[in-house]
């Protein structure tokens, strides 16, 4: 766990002093000879919904510095609305040059850059191919991650992402509460009662899909172990074996063939123990509270409102002013008095390529397509560094040391990624539902698990049909 001084935290300042470098392969020119790129997506480090920070734009000047013939504009897109409006541009061929990777897409519809990652960096001075400067376990490596249905590459990592549990010290102390409390499931849901009686939101909630669905990964690391073992059943090439996470093949295929029973009662245990915990622990009417700012619960947590909060390891970045002492934790552990799906295992969630990423349209060519892939080379690059110590990000790169800031959830079983994979596993929704909170009617009482979990199974299904004739695979059961 991670204690934090009531001091303003470094990583919420702004960069200063970032080294103007060499220029790398550029000439100089007038402002008419310049191309214009657009990079647009959510704000993924504060509730400003006008800028990513000033670290950002610090960053941005100083690529514009390094190649003064590239302009870089820019565009904030709304939290609760990105997804929608960056995938009907994209679909109408109006997106801009550079999207965020999350972004519901089909993998015709965005730039292969696998050629591009097998050529050195030009930023990063190293003679070894671009995919190699990149932390193998996250991105790249033998199990060729972050590659689409069709095995390529099409979104660059600018850092990786690990999720947890940020706590209010002084809100724990005036109820009574020890971090050891909040480290078994059962002592969690207990101080969640001694936390509200004290006046506290015991974890800030709101009605984005966001946060169930990270809830469901550290419940499903512990209770459903055994089911992604099960089918576990293709390599990262496709072919028959195992691949750690399993592989969108192995999902589909379980999915297609039947092979797999979401309404069991492993399934069942993981959901009523969310059900658990939002019932116990959220946000009274979470459902009616928009998703605001990069923590969960909107505003609550930073205004002392609530004594714990979901975040990323970008959160920490905009708690610089709150007037409190804060840290972070793991998901508690589920003990088979819980559940007797339990492992006995503690949580885990996983550092993950899933953070800040972006990617380039198909229909983005010439003079501004180069200039996206320079801007990508350049934030995966070493000069990134004082952008991610701002930012409270983690490398994603093997040449680039993370903040010690973010060791509570760096470290231990939490950032071990699970068999499942850190973007739902099992629980997956096509494109035309993306972005849902596939368990908001469940939580909210509208039907029981098992009911609950056929409806998500069905939906999932449709999602493997369409990962299937995306990838184009030829066996029988993806027909």
């Amino acid at each position: 766990m991670q204690s934090r001084s009531r001091s303003r935290i470094v990583a919420g300042a702004a960069i200063s002093g970032i080294a103007i470098s060499t220029l790398v392969g550029c000439a100089g020119g007038s402002a008419s000879d310049k191309t214009t790129i657009t990079l647009a997506g959510p704000n993924q480090f504060t509730s400003d919904t006008d800028s990513f920070g000033s670290a950002w734009d610090d960053l941005i000047a100083a690529f514009e510095a390094d190649n003064p013939d590239i302009e870089v504009k820019t565009t904030v897109l709304p939290l609760s609305s990105w997804a929608q409006t960056s995938s009907a541009q994209l679909t109408a061929g109006t997106a801009p040059e550079l999207i965020f990777a999350q972004t519901p897409h089909q993998p015709d519809q965005v730039a292969s850059l696998s050629e591009q990652l097998a050529e050195p960096n030009p930023f990063s001075q190293t003679s070894r191919p671009w995919i190699e400067d990149f932390k193998g376990d996250y991105f790249g490596g033998p199990n060729k991650l972050g590659t689409n249905a069709d095995g390529e590459y099409e979104a660059i990592p600018f850092n990786l992402v690990a999720a947890g549990l940020y706590y209010n010290e002084d809100a724990l102390k005036s109820a009574g509460v020890e971090l050891e409390d909040l480290a078994t499931f059962s002592g969690f849901i207990d101080a969640c009662g001694d936390l509200r009686e004290a006046g506290y939101s015991p974890v800030g909630l709101d009605n984005s899909g966001l946060y169930p669905a990270w809830t469901v990964v550290a419940l499903g690391s512990m209770l459903l172990q055994s089911e992604y073992e099960d089918l576990n059943q293709f390599d990262a090439n496709g072919e028959a074996g195992e691949s750690m996470p399993v592989t969108v093949k192995s999902l589909a295929h379980a999915l297609l063939t039947g092979e797999v029973d979401m309404t069991g009662p492993a399934f069942q245990d993981t959901l009523g123990l969310l059900k658990t915990f939002v019932d116990e622990c959220g946000t009274e009417n979470w459902s009616g509270v928009p998703a605001q700012g990069s923590l969960s619960g909107g505003t609550e947590f930073a205004g002392g409102q609530a004594a714990m909060a979901w975040g990323t390891n970008f959160s920490g970045a905009g708690l610089g002013d709150v007037d409190f002492t804060w840290g972070t934790l793991p998901f508690p552990t589920v003990e088979k008095t819980d559940s007797t799906f339990a492992s006995g295992s503690d949580a885990q969630f996983g550092v993950n390529n899933g953070g800040t990423a972006y990617m380039i349209p198909a229909y983005v060519q010439g003079a501004k397509r180069d200039a996206a892939i320079t801007f990508l080379q350049y934030v995966s690059s070493p000069k990134v560094k004082d952008w991610l110590d701002a930012t409270s990000s983690i490398s994603a790169l093997v040449d680039v040391e993370d903040p010690s800031s973010l060791a509570a959830l760096t470290q231990g079983s939490w950032a071990q990624l699970p068999l499942s994979g850190q973007a739902g596993g099992l629980f997956q929704f096509p494109a035309a539902e993306a972005g849902q909170n596939i368990f908001e009617g469940y939580l909210i009482g509208s039907g029981d698990a098992k009911s609950s979990l056929k409806q998500i199974q069905s939906s999932s299904t449709e999602w493997a049909r369409e990962q299937a004739a995306q990838a184009n695979w030829t066996e029988d059961w993806a027909q």
